[in-house]
């Protein structure tokens, strides 16, 4: 049970409004895809305060995953957001430019795809997708932006020698892994 703003217990934090102490804010979110009579995600709300960590819980189908993309302003083209609000720590995310949502990927806020072996590049080994963010968005050079990557796929378990891999030569677990190094690179809120 919360307490009132004015209880003499409640500390400073807790008075605060909810807008100020959330990272992210999802309002009555609705999705469609195109040829769809019914919203993929229909009237989804919640809020995640900063250092905190949600769970979206569902079956398969339920939304989940379209919830996510949504968030990252990563909605196939044959999806549009019907109705309600994604705000970002303060940006609008729905009405955010494609350069304010690029700005924010990867360095504020970043995805883990469910599979993947469709979310990682074949051509590309996982030491250099481990160091892109790293190329693009720190302007690092490659040199510097591997050696990082390096250290980054051991953190999660990959020995740095295996950064010269392609997708295809990990384990299913290893490609996770790398994926969550590539996540975590750029450390976003």
């Amino acid at each position: 049970m919360s307490r009132p703003p004015n209880d003499p217990q409640t500390t400073p934090s807790q008075q605060q409004p909810i807008v100020e102490k959330s990272l992210l804010i999802v309002e009555k979110l609705s999705v469609i895809f195109s040829g769809s009579r019914r919203p993929a995600v229909d009237n989804v709300s919640f809020s995640l305060e900063r250092g905190r960590t949600l769970g979206l819980v569902g079956e398969s189908g339920s939304g989940k995953s379209t919830v996510a993309l949504a968030l990252m302003g990563l909605l196939p083209p044959a999806a549009r957001i019907l109705s309600g609000a994604i705000h970002f720590d303060g940006t609008d995310v729905i009405g955010a430019s494609g350069k304010a949502l690029n700005a924010l990927r990867g360095r504020r806020i970043a995805m883990i795809f469910q599979e993947p072996t469709a979310a990682l590049d074949p051509v590309m080994t996982i030491g250099d997708q481990v160091a892109e963010p790293f190329v693009i968005h720190e302007r690092q050079s490659w040199k510097s932006a591997r050696a990082e990557a390096r250290r980054l796929l051991e953190r999660v378990g990959i020995p740095a020698e295996r950064a010269g891999s392609y997708p295809f030569e990990l384990s299913g677990g290893q490609r996770q892994r790398a994926m969550i190094a590539s996540a975590i690179a750029l450390k976003p809120a």
